[in-house]
Parts: C-alpha cells; sequence; structure tokens
C-alpha cells in the first residue's frame, strides 16, 4: 500500500501556513537565466541497457550553447523515475514482470531497482557542464487516463479513486477554457491530494541538489471541479506557498537560494480558469519565474504583454515548442512538422522584443533520434539579440492559438524586430495555408495596407524541413507571395488574408509563414 495521508504529512514536516515575501520595490526577481530547456525523463527509458553514461548524453549535448537551466520531469507521466521512499513503485519490481501495453516501464523500473537513478545521473550532467538543476514535476498528468490498465499509473492514483474529479474512460479534454469534471485527474480541494504532491517535492528537493523547482500546471491544466473554481483559487495559492516555505527552508539550510518557476497556460484566462491567481502569486512573491507556456505546439501567440502588465516580481519566460503543426490521428512521429532553426530564430527575437526576460524551449529533443546532435547546435545564439537580427528566421502564425483557423479572411498581427534598413536582407516570402485545396481560388494578402503580389515557389517549405513527413501540407493548399523588404515594419506588421472567390467556394484558412533571407 502507499503511505497514508498521515504518513505523508510526517514525511513531508509541512506547515500550511507561511508569511508572504513582500519586497519594499517592485523590482523582478533577481535571477538572470536567459535559456532553460525542459528534459523529460522519458526520454531515456525506453533503451534495454540503460546508464548513466547515456542519461547524461542528454546533458552533455547541451554544454556548449545557451542553455543555463535544465529543467528536469523527473516522472514518466504518473511514475517517479528515482528511488522514492513516497512512491515506492521501484522496489516492487519483478524480472518476470511484463507489461505489454508499455515494455519502457519494466527496463527502467529494473534499472531503478538494480541501483540507478536517472534524477542523480541527470543532475550530475548538468553539473559537469555547467547547468543549473531544476525539478519541473507535472502537477497532474493527464497521460492516458481514460485507461485503468496502464501500466505507469502509480501506486497512489490507482488506490485512491476516492481522490479523482470523476470516473470516466475519457480522456482529458478541453470544451474552451473548461475541462470536463468527468475524469480521472486528481482534486486539488482534497487534503490528500496536496499533500502527496509536497510530499514528493520535499523528497526530491531534500535529496537533490536542486537550485530550483518547475510547477508544471501545463500537465494537464485542470484541478478542480468547475463548481469548485472560485474557491480552488484560494487554496491553491496557500499550497504554492506552502511549496515556496519548504523550499525556502531548505535553501537556508544549504546556503542558497532555491527558485520557484511554474509553467503555465499561455493566456491569463486560461489560467483563472484553471484556479491559477498568478496576480496573486506574483503580488506575494512566491514565484521568481513565469514559464508562459503554449502546451505542446509552438507559436508566437504567448499572451507575453498581459502578463507583463499584470506582474511585478517573477521573470517572464517564453515558451517555444518542438512542433508546429501534428496532424491528429497519424501513426506516432509521421504527422509532425518539426520547428526548425529559422522559426525557433524568428520566435526568439519576437518574444525578447515583446518583454521576456529569458526562452524556454519544451520536447526540443523530440526530435527524429538521429536529429538531435544536430538540433542542439541551434542553441547557440538562440538568446544573442544581435545575432538573431543578422540570420534568416521564418515567422511561424499557427493553428490554434487566435488567429487560426479562420473562415474566407482574417487579420493577421505580427511583430517582426527586424528592421530591414539596417540589416541587409536578400527577399522576403510570405506563404498561406488552407485546409483544403485551394488551386481554383484568388486569395489576396495584404501587409500593412499594401497588396501582395502572388509568387511562384519551388517546393512547399520556406526552409529545408527538419525531416519530411505526410504531416506538412500539399502544394495544392498553399499560396506564396512576394513581400517587399521595404514594407516590413520594425515592430507590429498587419496581415489581411481575403478569399476573393468566395462565389467558387468557402475557404478555411489554417495557417501563415513569413519568412526573411539572408
Amino acid at each position: 500500500m502507499t503511505p497514508s495521508r498521515r504518513d505523508i504529512l510526517k514525511l513531508s514536516c509541512c506547515a500550511l501556513a507561511a508569511t508572504s515575501i513582500r519586497g519594499e520595490t517592485p523590482a523582478r526577481a533577481s535571477t538572470n537565466y536567459k535559456c532553460l530547456f525542459n528534459h523529460e525523463l522519458l526520454i531515456i527509458v525506453g533503451k534495454k541497457d540503460n546508464n548513466p553514461a547515456y542519461i547524461g548524453s542528454y546533458i552533455d549535448k547541451l554544454r556548449d550553447t545557451d542553455v543555463d537551466a535544465v529543467m528536469c520531469c523527473p516522472t514518466m507521466w504518473r511514475t517517479n523515475l528515482y528511488p522514492s521512499e513516497i512512491d515506492p513503485q521501484w522496489k516492487k519490481y519483478t524480472p518476470e514482470q511484463r507489461s505489454p501495453k508499455f515494455p519502457a516501464f519494466d527496463r527502467i523500473m529494473g534499472y531503478i531497482h538494480g541501483g540507478g537513478d536517472p534524477v542523480k545521473e541527470t543532475l550530475e550532467a548538468c553539473r559537469r557542464n555547467g547547468k543549473d538543476f531544476f525539478i519541473s514535476y507535472r502537477m497532474n498528468d493527464h497521460h492516458y487516463v481514460g485507461d485503468l490498465t496502464w501500466p505507469t499509473h502509480n501506486a497512489f492514483w490507482r488506490e485512491h479513486p476516492e481522490y479523482w474529479l470523476g470516473d470516466s474512460d475519457a480522456a482529458a479534454a478541453k470544451t474552451g477554457d473548461k475541462v470536463d469534471d468527468n475524469v480521472r485527474l486528481f482534486n486539488y480541494m482534497l487534503p490528500g491530494v496536496q499533500d502527496y504532491y509536497f510530499s514528493i517535492l520535499r523528497e526530491l528537493c531534500t535529496n537533490y541538489d536542486v537550485d530550483g523547482v518547475e510547477l508544471d500546471f501545463q500537465r494537464y491544466p485542470k484541478f478542480f471541479r468547475n463548481a469548485d473554481l472560485e474557491a480552488g483559487r484560494g487554496v491553491m495559492t496557500a499550497f504554492v506557498r506552502r511549496i515556496k516555505t519548504m523550499m525556502e527552508d531548505i535553501g537556508r539550510e544549504r546556503g542558497k537560494s532555491l527558485k520557484l518557476c511554474i509553467r503555465i497556460p499561455q493566456r491569463l484566462a486560461s489560467c483563472e480558469a484553471a484556479g491559477l491567481d498568478i496576480q496573486e502569486w506574483d503580488k506575494q512573491r512566491l514565484v521568481e519565474m513565469i514559464n508562459i507556456s503554449s502546451f505542446y505546439v509552438h507559436t508566437i501567440e504567448l499572451g507575453v504583454e498581459e502578463f507583463r502588465a499584470a506582474t511585478s516580481y517573477g521573470k517572464l519566460f517564453g515558451e517555444m515548442n518542438y512542433l508546429t503543426y501534428q496532424t491528429s490521428g497519424s501513426p506516432k512521429g509521421s504527422g509532425r512538422r518539426y520547428t526548425t532553426f529559422e522559426t525557433y530564430r524568428a520566435s526568439a527575437l519576437n518574444l525578447f522584443h515583446r518583454g521576456v526576460d529569458g526562452l524556454s524551449l519544451f520536447n526540443y529533443d523530440y526530435v527524429p533520434a538521429e536529429k538531435r546532435l544536430a538540433m542542439a547546435k541551434g542553441l547557440k545564439g538562440i538568446t544573442d539579440v544581435d545575432f538573431l537580427r543578422e540570420v534568416s528566421k521564418n515567422y511561424v502564425i499557427s493553428p490554434g492559438f487566435g488567429t487560426f483557423p479562420a473562415k474566407n479572411e482574417c487579420i493577421a498581427e505580427l511583430v517582426i524586430p527586424d528592421d530591414t534598413t539596417k540589416v541587409r536582407f536578400d527577399r522576403a516570402v510570405l506563404r498561406i495555408e488552407t485546409r483544403l485545396d485551394c488551386t481554383g481560388l484568388q486569395i489576396g494578402a495584404w501587409l500593412n495596407g499594401e497588396a501582395l503580389e502572388p509568387l511562384t515557389h519551388e517546393g512547399t517549405e520556406l526552409f529545408a524541413p527538419v525531416e519530411q513527413n505526410p504531416g506538412y501540407p500539399a502544394p495544392q493548399v498553399l499560396k506564396f507571395y512576394t513581400v517587399p523588404l521595404g514594407r516590413i515594419v520594425a515592430g507590429k506588421n498587419t496581415v489581411k488574408i481575403n478569399n476573393l472567390d468566395r462565389k467558387k467556394g468557402t475557404c478555411e484558412l489554417r495557417s501563415m509563414e513569413l519568412a526573411i533571407y539572408r
């Protein structure tokens, strides 16, 4: 059996109340990180002959990059990947066990049972490569909650169905900003749930020389029943304060300041809909770092400006994800448009211009395995604004974040910090994608009020893809346009798109990309 609530409380030595940390001046937190790299230990579990060198190699390749902090996710969805006493799943391993749904579960449990410790080995790799080490913990992971027999559901989840929000075989699915209550995610209104997560975090901070903790509220942003949201905001604020106090106590003993980071939805309204009171946390100075996240798909449509206006203490980080689009229903990995160097660089310059203090990278290593080492090279210079201004870039507006999809017409606001009067670029091209064949339709495009001329473009991509696969668009759903460099404003630009042949057919606009070439 897993520990009872009384046992958890004893292990935690917790304090429910704590004084808030207030300063006399409205200065932002004293942390100088520029590039956070999320490293999910799930990525290492499939190897049959796991070893510290292999686990550390994921960090070794970051040595000469701009990454200054590794955000280590110590879980395989709901299974903890270290020798935990709070969640002793690893102790139950036997060589005879078989998990046909996910054989990697047996391999990594065997590795930990045999003395391996992926968290310790990742920390050691960070130290030898000069990277700070954070624990990034998923606060309500949603993977496979519709399948009671999935092997990575840990004992605490299995043995406490009374802690679930609901009990259906449905996956966690959004309806607007709200998620259905009848789902097997934990209910944070219950003290036993809070105590469990607090105990795990305290164990990790105690057992490992962490530099900070990231609370990953994007996995999954559902913590309360919809009817409990108002009360839930206060509950979650007290919980975050409790974690912050624990970290301060441990940091004081070690003579260092442990930083608290939060990974949160990309809009304030989405945070509020999940019961996350970001403004109150900032007011109480509970978090030094606010990681504005788009969840899984890359976008520059992050609410940077609204978070900047609503906060005064936490440093802001803009998240960049590893793909710009994923085809639903495709075999794993086959329908992914991987984010290119040119798109990462455009997004980085865009985000810095709009007011972030640093960047965050999520799932960066989930490109095809043979591409990982080469992709690491793209992180050199990713925080150097002067370098970013001098290179080719691709500004991408992906579907699902506000502008796209759109029916027949849309207006896209795009911040392009490049000053084409000071940096010599060769040319610029706009690409518009539609959901269905648009070959027979005339689609007009304007940049800052000037009509753009259609262009015959060789191939479908503006830059070489990381890997070509069926997830990329076919020629018949694309339109290309020449963009006069002199029309690009160093700042906010307005792109208007209009289906001029509506009598022939309706057009769903799916995405837009604007490339500038050196």
